[in-house]
């Protein structure tokens, strides 16, 4: 069966004179990595926003309806990234976008958890810092920090940024395998985690997202 989507008539500049080219591109002294440049993220814009084959539809109906497939719908699509020393992970259904570190602007008589307001392509974001929130430790002094990214998430109506010290990529997970979080574990990171699953040799928490921006709104509002 096939359910691929069209494929989205673009240059893809990237193969050619991006990273996965031989890199002749000038903007790329700019925004280091093609996945940062603003090409790149239209050209993933038009391809999420093309529309399905004909029958797209009907195969994903009579898919879904075969109990055989059942084990492979409890998966959860998540992005994984590192707060400090603890590893992390969100669903992909309230991830916006991953970009370049950014320092927010700080909003006068305001701080601890809202970090400031942070500029996006024009758009401006609250950012937070779930570390606080989640009573997750830094360790800057001694861990290197290879690839600190901003984080846009967005659930309904509600928007946040937040800073990560590292990311990692999407990974699916199983929903059997999630364990309870740990004892050992922050109070808080234990009330908004929904559980532990293993990635390679390193346990990651995948965070409820409703709860964390249920508390994100009640702490910063």
């Amino acid at each position: 069966m096939n359910t691929a989507l069209p494929v989205i008539a673009t240059e893809m500049c990237w193969n050619r004179i991006g990273v996965r080219g031989d890199r002749s591109c000038p903007e790329l002294a700019k925004v280091t990595h093609c996945h940062n440049c603003p090409v790149f993220a239209a050209a993933g814009r038009r391809f999420l926003d093309a529309p399905s084959p004909a029958d797209y539809l009907d195969e994903w109906t009579v898919r879904l309806a075969d109990p055989e497939d059942r084990a492979a719908l409890d998966q959860h699509s998540v992005l994984v990234f590192r707060l400090g020393d603890e590893w992390l992970a969100l669903p992909v259904g309230v991830l916006v976008e991953v970009t370049r570190p950014r320092t927010p602007h700080r909003i006068p008589h305001r701080g601890g958890l809202l970090a400031g307001m942070v500029n996006i392509r024009g758009e401006l974001h609250l950012c937070v810092r779930l570390d606080l929130l989640l009573g997750v430790a830094t360790t800057s002094e001694t861990r290197p920090n290879p690839n600190p990214r901003l984080i846009v998430i967005r659930r309904e109506s509600e928007g946040w940024a937040f800073a990560a010290d590292e990311v990692d990529q999407v990974h699916r997970v199983p929903g059997r395998s999630l364990n309870p979080p740990a004892p050992t574990l922050s109070r808080a990171l234990t009330k908004l985690t929904r559980g532990v699953f293993t990635l390679g040799n390193r346990p990651v928490g995948l965070l409820d997202d409703a709860r964390v921006f249920q508390t994100i709104r009640e702490r910063v509002r």
